[in-house]
């Protein structure tokens, strides 16, 4: 009787380890669905990771996607924007700027081809001026990097990029993590 109690506990942690294993980050768990994981890092001039930057300093923004698949697997984009990024004022959904707001790209699909395993990485340097041109105010920020898939069956078919980037500045509703979204990652201009 003395080693029922840890014996079911130990049990318990078995079983709850075993769901934790079968968690799925991503909602496309079809077997015929590319499994992606989507980060952004915030780094310094320097390409050290950074949290606070004197006004003015430069920012680094790493956008980093990986192929969880054991299989190739390619992304199709409806033009040559593969990717955007977007600062916020934290807490809150208020785009001060987004990378694309000064870009030009191609309005021709595009694909980005992916080996099993295999991690592709953008970098984005901020100079701190808003979409506005202005320079931001001190303060606190969050940022959100992802990619701007039309699709994953290829150029012409329907679109289906719910869990994409937005073009543009992102709506409230586009500032949460998905499969080509990051996290919301926060930072301060002091």
């Amino acid at each position: 009787m003395p080693l029922r109690r840890p014996f079911r506990y130990l049990i318990g942690l078995c079983a709850v380890l075993m769901l934790l294993g079968n968690n799925n980050c991503s909602k496309n768990n079809d077997t015929g669905t590319p499994q992606f994981v989507t980060s952004i890092a915030v780094q310094d001039a320097n390409n050290l990771p950074a949290s606070a930057f004197a006004r003015g300093d430069t920012i680094k923004f790493v956008l980093t996607i990986r192929n969880r698949s054991n299989s190739s697997q390619t992304l199709w984009f409806n033009s040559s924007q593969e990717y955007n990024l977007a600062v916020v004022q934290a807490g809150t959904n208020d785009v001060v700027w987004n990378w694309d707001a000064t870009q030009t790209f191609d309005s021709q699909f595009t694909s980005l081809e992916f080996t099993a395993g295999e991690t592709k990485t953008f970098t984005v340097t901020w100079d701190q001026a808003g979409n506005d041109s202005a320079q931001v105010d001190t303060g606190k920020y969050e940022v959100i990097g992802g990619f701007t898939v039309y699709n994953t069956t290829g150029a012409g078919s329907a679109a289906d990029n719910a869990d994409s980037m937005a073009q543009g500045a992102p709506a409230a509703g586009q500032l949460f993590p998905t499969v080509y979204r990051a996290l919301l990652t926060p930072f301060t201009i002091q």
